[in-house]
């Protein structure tokens, strides 16, 4: 009887220390890991904006390092829903910014007090001409004793190798996590394009990321929950909880993949209906439950699939069905006018469409806009040609949701017979046209 009681106090005590416990409900726990190449340094905040705002960085530095014989300040916003609150109750970011904020988010996670969510570093070049890095210190000014210098490097990703200048760092912010502000540090790298100055390409990207495991139906996976790879973390869009379904050590980020899933929406794994409902500010935990809405599992959209099909109404008010434009090249931009790498890539599309469009090729945009008024408005002023459908933000997504789109622009390109032919990186801004000549001339 002793060793039998024994045996069972080993094993209540071996089930009590499980990082897991069995779900449903999950409770996951997810530590702070070094990424040694599970997910590509592409999740990173980029430095500088592309904002469709002004944005104002009071109390951080502004004055060049004098070792920097050239150079500039750059500030990145490591949370900008918690920027925009404090900057409409600072009475520099407008009403329409600020509810359309509010549309994505919970109020209790953010907070009207200033949060320093900002992180400044000064880059340029010094007497020698090598590139190097100050950052903005715990006193917020530069530490002119540290300088950082870049180094030539490489990143891959989609099949591209891109040369990197890169520079560690330690990165500093706060954060609000529902309850008081708090500080958060970590190592990470500054990353930008070799033949770009590093205001147009500057990235911010922590070294450490927040992952674990997830055991289900007797399966178990490695996951990781990521948001430009900072907290704090929300039940909000451009979060996503990634799923090494293949067990190949590596999570496929893009949206459109079979192992991304937004924390926004139910998604299928191991036959099952899942979704989030819960996670920490500091991305340490997150509850997993069973959800009402049955969903199928989700397939990869990779050239060589069919491109899901789907009839929608236009701008003008016509119905347009994909499969209609058998025969042609369809480009499909899933965009917003509020989207500021939207509106930079819009002249190329605009050449694009000027060169190429008519009995070949086709664009289709898809809206994802707060406002039909002001979308008509838009088109009408930059006199885009191509067809339009708006999808209203918390009225219409379906096509949105047809291609797992939660990051914008996302864009495919669909061959003659309804073959996905070419997405992502290929159709850019930078490599578009070189793209659409492989298949049109």
């Amino acid at each position: 009887m002793k060793n039998l009681f024994f045996i069972l106090s080993i094993l209540f005590l071996m089930l009590s220390c499980t990082e897991q416990a069995p779900g449903p409900p999950f409770e996951l726990k997810l530590s702070l890991q070094e990424n040694d190449g599970q997910v590509p340094p592409i999740l990173a905040l980029n430095m500088g904006g592309n904002y469709v705002f002004e944005p104002q960085y009071p109390g951080e530095p502004t004055e060049l390092p004098e070792a920097l014989t050239e150079g500039e300040v750059i500030h990145g916003i490591l949370d900008l829903e918690q920027y925009v609150v404090q900057g409409f109750a600072e009475g520099f970011i407008d009403s329409s910014v600020y509810q359309r904020n509010m549309m994505m988010i919970s109020e209790e996670t953010v907070t009207d007090d200033w949060v320093d969510v900002i992180f400044t570093v000064a880059v340029g070049e010094d007497e020698n001409g090598d590139m190097l890095v100050f950052v903005e210190n715990e006193n917020g000014e530069f530490d002119e004793e540290d300088p950082i210098y870049f180094e030539p490097s490489t990143v891959e990703f989609q099949d591209n190798v891109f040369e990197v200048m890169e520079a560690g760092v330690t990165a500093r912010m706060e954060y609000y996590n529902g309850r008081e502000i708090v500080e958060f540090e970590g190592p990470a790298s500054l990353l930008y394009l070799s033949d770009t100055q590093p205001s147009e390409s500057l990235q911010l990207y922590f070294d450490h990321l927040r992952m674990g495991t997830w055991t289900v139906n007797d399966q178990t996976f490695e996951v990781a929950l990521i948001k430009e790879s900072a907290p704090p973390y929300r039940i909000e869009p451009y979060t996503y909880f990634y799923i090494d379904l293949d067990e190949d050590g590596q999570f496929d980020i893009m949206e459109d993949g079979f192992e991304a899933y937004p924390v926004t929406e139910p998604f299928n794994i191991a036959g099952e209906s899942w979704e989030i409902s819960e996670i920490s500010a500091d991305g340490g935990s997150m509850t997993i439950v069973e959800s009402e809405e049955d969903v199928d599992p989700k397939v990869a959209l990779r050239p060589g699939t069919m491109a899901p099909d789907f009839t929608a109404e236009t701008l003008d008010g016509n119905d347009l069905t994909l499969s209609d434009l058998r025969g042609k090249y369809v480009m499909i931009d899933f965009w917003g006018t509020w989207c500021g790498p939207c509106l930079e890539a819009l002249p190329v599309i605009k050449e694009a469409y000027e060169r190429y469009g008519g009995e070949n090729f086709e664009i289709v945009g898809i809206a994802n806009e707060p406002s039909l008024d002001r979308f008509k408005q838009f088109i009408e002023r930059e006199n885009i040609q191509w067809p339009q459908i708006p999808e209203i933000y918390k009225e219409n997504n379906e096509t949105q949701e047809l291609y797992s789109v939660n990051s914008y622009p996302t864009y495919y390109l669909v061959g003659p017979k309804g073959e996905i032919a070419e997405y992502g990186m290929a159709l850019s801004s930078d490599n578009l046209m070189e793209t659409l000549a492989k298949y049109l001339e």
